[in-house]
């Protein structure tokens, strides 16, 4: 889809519409601008070689059936679907911007800023977490699927054709085989980890001058593990929905805070201890002036006081003053030192204090806010794995096959609750995370379809 560089080669004025034909259209499709009472939409409508073919058209309405009861920031907005003199055609918003890959060509450095990055990534897994819990899959994502505002560089997510939705799950759908998952190239089942490997395959390509082949080493560093989970050729190996995604970022973001938090309070601490050391120094130089200026004193005493003795005497008296003078003075200082070191050791006990205990409330807050993001996590997982089990077990025609579906159950089940006690970190938290998985579980289960399946009679 574009917005600029349209030909003149169809205006046609119809009442208060204007028509121009784009110079650049799809495959299977012719694409226009049009001027509606004075605003511009975007229009389109099958060529005339595929006009004909009934199951492309079906899908074509399929298309707008979809996109019209959807309404998102980052999704483009359908707004009719029709017929005139040429045909069917449907008509949405006209997106002031240009594709993805025609944006990085134009600005190839603007996405190597963490902070513009940051805001596509999650503006894009934003869109399709709400695509997928509005029971739809894009399944053709691709750079040119996704604009890029002029104002604002956001996010809009375009072209429904190929989506995957519960009402029409038996229309066959199309793809893109560069970017498609090798689940959607085999025919096998979908879901929303299908979506997230485009995902992937996008924002891998974005740093690699748009294509597939190339480095991790290209990405963002903080970015290449998440690449690569998404990229993984096995499903189960992705990340099995959005919420899982993000919970992911999330976390890497929080390590990274927490490192920070650590590295500042080290700082303080190694600076407390060096004042402790400079302000020990300053004392101790001070003490030697104050004992010199002592001795000299006593020194003008003593010379003072031999004037009107005898000479031997005056001299032992002398010697033995300056003997007490000495050992009071070492005494004094004996006693200074341990005083420093006394106030030393417990100015470095507070310190370690202070830290462990900035350190554990940091760590109690980590801890006091995973559970709400649990909570999200496994509702996510588990409504995607109960997804999963009712397409695959649409009809139940035999004991064998209901037993089936109830083992597979048991096994998502089993597998979900020892992913939430993989997450606790003590015996208290555990106990939480597997109780809140439980009543995740089965409110998740009575709101699909299973239990219906499993109660159909033979």
């Amino acid at each position: 889809m574009e917005t600029s560089d349209f030909a003149q080669e169809m205006s046609v004025t119809s009442g208060q519409r204007v028509i121009e034909k784009l110079s650049s259209t799809g495959g299977t499709c012719d694409t226009y601008r049009v001027r509606i009472n004075g605003k511009w939409h975007f229009m389109k409508r099958p060529r005339k070689g595929m006009s004909s073919n009934t199951l492309y058209i079906t899908a074509f309405e399929r298309e707008f059936d979809i996109g019209y009861r959807l309404e998102h920031k980052s999704l483009v907005r359908y707004i009719d679907k029709g017929v005139d003199e040429q045909g069917i055609y449907i008509l949405t918003e006209m997106i002031d911007g240009c594709t993805l890959d025609e944006f990085v060509t134009k600005n190839p450095e603007y996405f190597k800023d963490k902070k513009h990055f940051k805001e596509f990534v999650s503006q894009m897994l934003d869109v399709l977490d709400y695509l997928h819990n509005n029971q739809v899959l894009h399944l053709d994502l691709k750079p040119s699927n996704i604009m890029i505002t002029r104002m604002g560089r956001n996010v809009k997510l375009v072209d429904l054709g190929f989506a995957y939705s519960e009402c029409y799950h038996d229309i066959a759908t199309g793809m893109t085989s560069e970017y498609a998952a090798p689940e959607q190239l085999a025919g096998g089942d979908v879901g929303p980890w299908t979506d997230i490997y485009a995902l992937g395959k996008v924002m891998f390509a974005m740093f690699n001058n748009g294509k597939l082949q190339g480095s991790f080493k290209s990405l963002p560093l903080h970015y290449r593990n998440f690449v690569k989970k998404c990229v993984e050729h096995t499903p189960n190996q992705r990340f099995l929905t959005v919420a899982d995604a993000q919970h992911y970022l999330s976390k890497k973001h929080s390590n990274h805070k927490l490192l920070i938090v650590g590295i500042l309070i080290s700082i303080v601490t190694f600076l407390l201890i060096l004042w402790g050391i400079i302000n020990a120094s300053n004392t101790d130089s001070h003490q030697v002036a104050k004992e010199n200026s002592i001795i000299t004193k006593s020194d003008d005493s003593i010379e003072n006081m031999a004037d009107f003795k005898p000479a031997e005497e005056a001299q032992q008296e002398k010697t033995q003053q300056e003997r007490t003078r000495q050992e009071k003075a070492l005494q004094e200082k004996t006693q200074q030192e341990k005083t420093q070191i006394s106030q030393q050791n417990k100015h470095n006990k507070e310190a370690e204090i202070n830290s462990k205990s900035e350190s554990t409330e940091f760590k109690q807050t980590i801890i006091v806010t995973v559970p709400e993001t649990l909570k999200s996590q496994l509702h996510a997982r588990a409504k995607a794995a109960f997804n999963t089990l009712e397409r695959k077990y649409i009809v139940i025609d035999d004991y064998k096959t209901r037993s089936n579906l109830m083992i597979e159950i048991k096994e998502t089940r089993r597998g979900i609750l020892e992913y939430a006690k993989s997450l606790a970190n003590d015996n208290e938290s555990t106990e939480k995370y597997y109780n809140v998985a439980i009543e995740i579980l089965n409110e998740e289960f009575e709101h699909s379809n299973l239990p219906n399946i499993l109660n159909t009679k033979e």
